[in-house]
């Protein structure tokens, strides 16, 4: 399972859906509760549940991890994990995945400028509020200490997302399988 970790707009996401598209990998679906952006689909993008749902699966130990980020609840499902996925997580997440998994587990930190990230979250319409406070929380949150392992550094700021992906998928190729 590739486990991509990075900040808010930092990339990740696209990343994961060039690897899907172009190198046939397929998506874990995680679950949340924070509400769908424009154009996320149920099932596809995430599962998204209520609050009282998502707490109802928590006591029914449906999940491998459970993360509240910016006051919404994260999770992947036993029931949503295969082999040769990819998945997005915090370190948090990663670091469970990295315990419980081990060397299933094929961990990649994406990274990205300030001031990149800030652009990227303004042009997808998030408002400026939460972009500060995303962009605060996540130089703590998401720094490189707070990982486990890194099998991977990826940087996105010079290289294409097409590129960045092929360094994925030929690294997870030549050294993890």
């Amino acid at each position: 399972m590739i486990v991509i970790v990075g900040a808010s707009a930092s990339g990740k996401t696209e990343i994961a859906k060039i690897l899907i598209n172009k190198y046939g990998y397929h998506k874990c679906v995680t679950t949340t509760t924070r509400p769908p952006r424009i154009g996320e689909v149920d099932g596809v993008d995430y599962h998204f549940l209520s609050r009282e749902d998502f707490l109802s699966k928590v006591k029914e130990k449906a999940f491998v991890e459970v993360t509240n980020y910016q006051n919404n609840f994260y999770g992947i499902q036993r029931k949503d994990i295969t082999p040769g996925a990819i998945v997005i997580v915090d370190p948090n997440g990663a670091n469970k995945l990295v315990l419980q998994l081990g060397s299933e587990v094929y961990l990649v930190l994406v990274e990205s400028s300030r001031e990149d990230r800030k652009r990227r979250m303004l042009n997808r319409g998030d408002q400026l509020d939460l972009v500060i406070k995303r962009l605060e929380s996540d130089d703590e949150v998401f720094n490189k200490d707070k990982l486990l392992r890194v099998d991977l550094y990826i940087n996105n700021c010079t290289q294409t997302l097409e590129e960045l992906a092929g360094i994925i998928h030929n690294n997870y190729q030549n050294n993890f399988k």
